[in-house]
């Protein structure tokens, strides 16, 4: 592929990820004034459901707009059964460092999931596994760890990219609670598509994740009831509170680093070791990666969760 190639392909993404963003303010604007207008909302699987499909439309029409096949744009190869019992255990070792980045997010903002449980926990539990724990999941990983991902690996910039694909994978969440650890969970996941080349691992890796939430919702309600009734006091940041962060944070480094082992063993399972040891030696092929598409992307998806902090 060419030097010229390189660019429209990030560049494309890019677009994408504004088109993403547009369609899912315009969603809720309208989602909004449906409510306003006959008195009742959907329910929280349809919405989820219609949430996922205004991120999906954009990727593949990018896709198929370029020429491409979806298994040259997207990494779809095989992983081997014993890597992903290797993830099941790489993905408890992330809970640590979720639990600490949402912690100290909850210090300035609402806990997001914690504020829908109600809703959650009104439908199904199978309903709200499929919906949260599968095609959720499933569609954020094709866009952003494999359309979006992939086109920005293209210039050579992996780390960039990694880093990139993140912090838009949190933004698209259009709230600071998830931006925060949808941002490093993002992070986690990448390493893992570069350990075995393919979005299936961190496809698996989200659902477990996900699925393992949706369970303890529905296990320990009286856990997440409470958790809501001290969510405004949360905010004050007691001695308590400071305390609870520390615990997390000393357990987050100490996980996260098990994860990292986890992760560079299943990276010479997979036979990626030497590819995850050259990344850093990547100078990439001079590009920037960010456009102007994306940056009017990220500051409308920056000032709506600003509204959303402040005025929802």
């Amino acid at each position: 592929m060419s030097d010229k190639e390189f660019g429209v392909d990030y560049k494309r993404a890019n677009r994408s990820f504004l088109y993403m963003i547009l369609a899912t303010l315009a969603f809720t604007l309208l989602l909004s004034y449906w409510i306003i207008l006959t008195g009742s909302s959907l329910s929280i699987l349809t919405n989820n459901v219609l949430s996922e499909l205004v991120v999906l439309i954009p990727a593949l029409a990018a896709i198929l707009y370029g020429g491409e096949k979806i298994t040259e744009a997207v990494p779809f190869k095989k992983i081997k059964i014993t890597t992903l019992f290797m993830i099941v255990v790489y993905v408890i070792s992330l809970f640590p460092l979720v639990s600490f980045v949402n912690s100290v997010s909850m210090l300035f903002v609402e806990n997001m999931v914690s504020s829908i449980s109600g809703e959650v926990l009104a439908m199904p539990m199978w309903t709200m596994l499929l919906s949260i724990g599968i095609v959720g999941p499933f569609v954020e990983e094709f866009v952003f760890r494999g359309y979006i991902l992939h086109s920005y690996q293209r210039t050579g910039r992996i780390i960039g990219s990694i880093v990139l694909s993140s912090i838009l994978f949190g933004m698209m969440h259009l709230n600071f609670n998830q931006f925060a650890y949808g941002t490093v969970m993002g992070i986690m996941f990448c390493i893992l598509v570069e350990a075995t080349g393919s979005i299936w691992s961190s496809f698996f890796a989200h659902a477990l994740f996900n699925s393992i939430e949706v369970i303890y919702m529905y296990t320990f309600p009286d856990i997440i009831s409470e958790a809501d009734e001290t969510l405004e006091s949360y905010g004050a940041g007691d001695g308590s509170t400071y305390l609870m962060i520390g615990i997390y944070f000393v357990l987050a480094v100490i996980f996260t680093a098990i994860a990292l082992c986890i992760v560079y063993k299943i990276s010479e399972m997979e036979n990626r070791r030497a590819f995850v040891d050259s990344i850093r030696m990547y100078p990439g092929q001079g590009y920037k990666l960010i456009t102007v598409p994306l940056i009017i992307a990220m500051v409308i998806a920056f000032a709506w969760m600003v509204y959303v902090a402040t005025y929802l």
